[in-house]
């Protein structure tokens, strides 16, 4: 009977370190994608956002008045999920700016000098970073701001329509507009033309040659093996940023469905 306890308490006692390192790998993903948690209410979200984006009580007390009505909830839960897809594009392209630095040399496979091609895909997801970044904390702003509210959709004793109405409308699908030709024309093609230099020049900033055995042998595996992984995550996003922009152009289509025609 002695073999069948050690055997139960070795699976315990891995399954116990497989969680724990599952548990905290997901609270470091979480920190560096600043990826907003929804809790069981929506008080224990806005906590963990006034945790994330530095919030003062002025506007943590603003959050709760807006989900206390059903509109607010529906408001509230739309942008926390933009927060979190844009901080989540902030992270992606920070990691492919490491990745195209150190990982990728495209000059090297194809044996000529390019070393312009380098600098101009490590800025490039740079600047995708910071305007994902920026893109993130207007969002953050226009949460506090909450819904505008539109005006009468007729005036004087609603014998005509008030064009004020619609222009209000209008102004409301800018958003998911400039949503949608960010997710389509700038993410997309983005993360395909990184996972297609990865695919094509991916190699450690030092040829693994270069290095001493054993030590170049395993440089070369991990290289590999996290360029496979960032391509192939790369494409994910490339397929899931198609995905986003429809949805935010269904939501466009949607808003102008209240135009008073």
């Amino acid at each position: 009977m002695a073999e069948p306890e050690k055997l139960l308490e070795t699976v315990t006692s891995h399954y116990t370190a497989a969680r724990g390192f599952l548990a905290r790998l997901s609270a470091f993903t979480a920190r560096v994608t600043f990826k907003i948690p929804k809790g069981a209410t929506p008080g224990e979200t806005i906590d963990e956002l006034g945790r994330r984006a530095g919030l003062n009580e002025e506007e943590r007390l603003t959050l709760h008045v807006l989900v206390r009505t059903k509109p607010g909830v529906a408001f509230f839960d739309e942008k926390i999920q933009s927060i979190n897809r844009a901080a989540f594009h902030r992270s992606a392209f920070a990691l492919n700016a490491v990745t195209q630095l150190l990982f990728v040399d495209m000059a090297a496979q194809f044996y000529v000098s390019l070393p312009m091609l380098k600098i101009a895909l490590v800025v490039a997801n740079l600047l995708l970073t910071a305007v994902a970044h920026f893109e993130m904390r207007a969002l953050v702003r226009a949460l506090i701001a909450g819904p505008n509210a539109l005006p009468p959709k007729r005036r004087f004793f609603n014998m005509f329509p008030n064009p004020d109405y619609n222009r209000a409308v209008k102004r409301s699908s800018r958003h998911y507009a400039r949503s949608a030709w960010k997710e389509k024309s700038l993410y997309r093609p983005a993360y395909f033309v990184n996972a297609a230099s990865i695919f094509i020049g991916a190699q450690f900033i030092v040829p693994p040659e270069r290095i001493i055995f054993p030590f170049g042998f395993i440089m070369a595996k991990v290289t590999g093996l996290f360029t496979t992984l960032v391509m192939i995550f790369d494409i994910w996003r490339g397929v899931r940023a198609g995905e986003d922009a429809r949805v935010a152009r269904e939501r466009e289509i949607a808003v102008y469905r209240d135009l008073d025609i």
